[in-house]
């Protein structure tokens, strides 16, 4: 862009209205779509919507309709902002209204936000139950297959996942902890139950042949969750496998097979952390369509771009280059919320694998 490394709010702004045409068509949307997904991080929702509806009564007819297509652009690219938060809703009524009287019927159509769907799953995040259920645990484990346990875990995973925020994912990145951020907590605390739940399962077992036979099937629950392209209930199958408490039971791992132990040491190393993570990158990388990425690493991305760059240049100009290296690893986390998988759960199952884990 001709920004530069740095540019006021109000000099991005103007140049994402500038980016459109009078009949709508964009030049470039890159920009927009950064800036929009990004603007939370600088100001609030309101206050943009704020700036956009000053800047409709102040200029002249072509720039207004101009920010009339800029403000269709953002509804129809992050619809939810515009279900969840209340100020934001209000503040494009005002501008409808305004629009209206002002004599611009053609400018009222473009901000309508009457037929967003409902994003109020979003909202709730359920108390996790603790509650000790190590015999339906052990249940469930003995009679599902592992492609059954795979499917239904990328279930729950992509069902918390799904309902993290964009500004869940900036204050763990800003704040690093998980104070006032509950969606983010229980995301991190299924991942923490699930390697905690496959501990467990194996030390359960009285025998090394019957926790040889465990490890056996949740390495091959691992290889079915790598088929459907989970890779964070992956990582926290492996890390449960991985446990010191499992690790060090050196007559148990005798009793695994060679190709048992082949599929294991694949395992341990897609998801090893040598090289910044780069078998798992490689293969997230190449994966298409529904996947589910391995969420902690993506996190350390994020918070080793905030640490390196500041967010402000000379005070208040946005450092572009900061806005557009979050943006990349954003962007991505926010696009696979909205994938859509195949999986057909058993919700009693899904609802004793809650409870379990």
């Amino acid at each position: 862009n001709t920004l530069g490394k740095a540019a006021t709010l109000d000099e991005l702004l103007n140049t994402c209205i500038e980016t459109f045409d009078d009949k709508g068509t964009q030049c470039s949307s890159h920009l927009s779509r950064t800036f929009l997904l990004m603007h939370r991080w600088y100001l609030p929702s309101t206050e943009l919507a704020g700036k956009l509806l000053d800047a409709h009564g102040e200029n002249c007819n072509t720039f207004r309709l101009k920010i009339c297509y800029f403000m269709r652009y953002w509804i129809l690219e992050f619809p939810a902002e515009f279900n969840l938060d209340l100020g934001l809703i209000r503040l494009t009524e005002e501008f409808r209204e305004v629009a209206s009287q002002l004599g611009y019927e053609d400018h009222i159509h473009l901000i309508d936000i009457s037929s967003i769907p409902s994003y109020d799953w979003m909202r709730r995040v359920t108390q996790r139950k603790r509650v000790s259920k190590k015999g339906k645990a052990c249940l469930l484990f003995d009679h599902l297959e592992p492609i059954e346990l795979a499917e239904h875990l990328t279930f729950l995973e992509h069902k918390s996942f799904r309902r993290i925020s964009f500004t869940d994912y900036q204050s763990y990145v800003i704040h690093g902890c998980l104070e006032n951020n509950p969606t983010l907590e229980r995301s991190i605390a299924l991942f923490n139950g699930i390697s905690k739940w496959v501990q467990l399962m194996v030390l359960s077992k009285p025998t090394p042949q019957q926790r040889a036979e465990v490890i056996t099937k949740f390495i091959n629950v691992a290889q079915k969750l790598l088929h459907l392209q989970n890779f964070n209930t992956l990582m926290a199958v492996v890390g449960g496998l991985s446990h010191s408490s499992i690790s060090r039971l050196k007559e148990t791992h005798s009793h695994l097979s060679a190709e048992v132990t082949k599929d294991w040491n694949e395992m341990t190393e897609l998801v090893s952390s040598n090289g910044n993570y780069c078998n798992y990158r490689k293969a997230f990388a190449d994966c298409v369509g529904f996947k589910i990425p391995i969420l902690g690493v993506h996190l350390k991305d994020l918070i080793a771009v905030h640490v390196i760059f500041p967010d402000w240049i000379d005070e208040n100009k946005v450092n572009i280059v900061k806005m557009q290296q979050l943006s990349i690893t954003l962007s991505e986390l926010v696009s696979l919320q909205t994938a859509s998988h195949h999986l057909e759960p058993n919700m009693d199952l899904i609802n004793l694998l809650t409870v379990s884990v």
